[in-house]
């Protein structure tokens, strides 16, 4: 990398609503004390300088999220606090003429924003094609390596309200905290870039590297909800029905009727993941009927929407299915965390990548197992 290069002038010092804003390594730490990534930082002290922009106070995800909605809604989707800096700094990211990667350390603050930059692209890979928001009820992020949770008493009579006469008193119904604490889990990568690599790559594949690096996270963190809907947090409290075929290794009609209806009353079972070969069985089923949801819907049972996870976190011969509503919470440090090293004796850049997530039962009975092989 050209040395001379590396003190430029810093050419976001004339953006207006910047002013006062200390845009250096430190922000990250500053910022993250108050459960902020750099993103969200920018945009509250934005929206102080000018107009309340559909952004403050989100996520990196929920910025995401928004940006979808208000595209298909036909509305314009504006450019975060954050984007802006980068317009400002002529830094062309997207499209078919992006600049090479040596553009951004040619300023110290494009340097500064590159960690964030990182991380947000990195997260676009991560939600891309992510089935966690459909199994979880939401999200909860904490500043933290452990989390207990809160659940209502699980024993209906226990959490049953009752008539109450007067001068009668209330029954109790009680919130309780988990006894089992669940331990983020981390995933993360160390990637390295050569400084050749650095001079001559244009943003828009790199752009298409941190993407991977998010799905392959997202991959992870999928597995480790799938085991946990399976076996439970830690605090006794796996699936809390299983539904098992009519015939061993065979998926009848009754079968099809049975998982749709196999949660206790309240619980709606509304989503269900499946290996490939299993899934394929349970559609070959549906298959027999012209339109299996007008016909199964004229019965008044609703199907669950299914989901593919061919992966080794799902036993074989067992689907999970679930009241999304009800059945997980997710925990998670929020952001993508992104450190990075230059390591001049072997002239490349190092970059840590991580990421912690876990996830607990929030309720069991809204969680359903369904078994072929029993």
């Amino acid at each position: 990398m050209d040395a001379k290069n590396e003190h430029r002038p810093a050419p976001l010092r004339s953006v207006e609503w910047l002013k006062g804003f200390d845009l250096d390594m430190g922000a990250y730490d500053h910022y993250a004390k108050d459960g902020k990534t750099l993103t969200m930082a920018l945009q509250e002290h934005k929206d102080t300088k000018t107009e309340l922009s559909p952004y403050l106070g989100l996520t990196i995800g929920e910025v995401i999220q928004e940006k979808k909605r208000l595209r298909a809604a036909g509305q314009p989707a504006p450019l975060t606090a954050f984007e802006e800096c980068w317009k400002e700094l002529g830094i062309q990211t997207h499209g078919a003429y992006t600049d090479v990667l040596g553009k951004v350390y040619e300023y110290s603050d494009s340097d500064v924003l590159f960690p964030e930059y990182w991380s947000n692209q990195i997260y676009v890979g991560l939600l891309k094609t992510s089935y966690v928001p459909e199994f979880v009820m939401g999200e909860t992020v904490i500043d933290a390596d452990n989390y207990h949770k809160i659940y209502l008493n699980t024993l209906e009579q226990n959490r049953e309200l009752k008539r109450v006469g007067e001068y009668e008193e209330f029954p109790e119904v009680q919130i309780l905290i988990a006894e089992e604490s669940v331990k983020i889990q981390m995933f993360g990568a160390y990637v390295t870039l050569s400084y050749k690599a650095q001079k001559q790559q244009r943003l828009g594949l790199f752009n298409k590297a941190l993407e991977q690096i998010g799905l392959q996270i997202d991959v992870d963190r999928m597995d480790d909800l799938v085991r946990t809907l399976r076996l439970g947090d830690g605090n006794t409290n796996t699936p809390g029905t299983t539904v098992t075929t009519a015939a061993t290794g065979t998926i009848a009609t009754f079968d099809v009727i049975a998982l749709a209806t196999g949660a206790p009353t309240p619980y709606k079972v509304n989503k269900c993941v499946w290996r490939k070969a299993l899934l394929q069985e349970y559609l070959t089923t549906l298959a027999d009927f012209d339109n299996p949801i007008a016909t199964f819907g004229f019965m008044s049972v609703d199907l669950p929407r299914n989901f593919e996870w061919d992966r080794s976190s799902m036993v074989t011969d067992n689907a999970i299915a679930v009241d999304s509503r009800y059945a997980v919470e997710h925990i998670t440090n929020g952001a993508v965390l992104v450190e990075s090293e230059k390591i001049i004796r072997k002239q490349f850049t190092g970059t840590a990548v991580s990421h912690g997530d876990c996830f607990t039962i929030f309720d069991n009975n809204a969680v359903v197992l369904f078994d072929e092989t029993h």
